[in-house]
């Protein structure tokens, strides 16, 4: 029998949790061919989940079941980095449209994405808060030909990016389709186009990427320290006119 690995166990915990919010009650064999684990398994991870202090009422008989009391919450959030990472570009992109809608409730949303973390990871998803930047509105040639990056390198690119580890790509330029190795310090975005600020082995020097220009990516093992943005933007900001 695999082995569980505790990733594996804290996934399953969230997607039993949805599932409860999800509707009123469940029955035991429903639930365990939803999670697509045993029923001995479910009942280990529901006294998982009452260890945690979430309330679960089980009634047997017919019409009987389990869920969660109505009135009660599933307490706090729980994010995996990428979702994390997705749920902080969709609020910089808030934050650049300057949305009347949303630019009221931002601060708040911010506070409690900090709040789904353990004491340990707030300070690290902060510092992923401000490797985020605004730049300027894209040209409309940028405008014009921007296109949806590739889901398979886009999941690469978050992890090279949370991660702080290089990154391998095939990337086309206007000029020419180049294989190298770039750390990955920074996402950038100039309405509607993303890009990575990076640095460039492959040139020794600052370089912006745009992401729908990413052909291909594989993420290293090599870990990188991070650099000043300020620094990398006064070298690179005369590069948007190429990418």
């Amino acid at each position: 029998m695999k082995k569980e690995t505790h990733e594996s166990v804290s996934e399953r915990l969230d997607r039993l949790l949805g599932l409860l919010a999800s509707q009123r009650s469940w029955n035991g064999p429903g639930l365990a061919a939803e999670l697509g684990v045993s029923l001995r398994t479910l009942r280990r991870d529901m006294a998982r989940l009452a260890a945690r202090g979430v309330p679960i009422e089980a009634e047997r008989g017919r019409g009987g079941g389990v869920r969660v009391p109505a009135r009660v919450g599933l307490g706090r959030l729980q994010l995996n980095h990428r979702e994390a990472l997705d749920l902080l570009l969709a609020l910089a992109i808030g934050e650049r449209m300057r949305s009347p809608l949303l630019l009221s409730s931002l601060k708040g949303l911010r506070q409690k994405l900090a709040m789904a973390f353990p004491p340990e990871e707030r300070i690290r998803i902060n510092r992923l808060r401000r490797r985020i930047l605004h730049g300027p509105l894209a040209s409309q040639r940028v405008s014009d030909t921007w296109e949806n990056p590739r889901p398979a390198v886009l999941g690469l690119v978050q992890d090279g990016f949370f991660e702080q580890r290089t990154l391998e790509v095939v990337y086309r330029s206007a000029r020419e389709r180049t294989t190298r190795v770039v750390e990955p310090h920074y996402l950038m975005l100039a309405w509607p186009a993303w890009y990575l600020l990076v640095w460039d082995h492959l040139r020794d020097a600052v370089r912006i990427l745009r992401l729908d220009r990413i052909e291909s990516a594989r993420l290293t093992d090599t870990t990188f320290a991070l650099r000043e943005a300020d620094a990398m933007l006064l070298v690179a900001r005369d590069l948007f006119a190429s990418v």
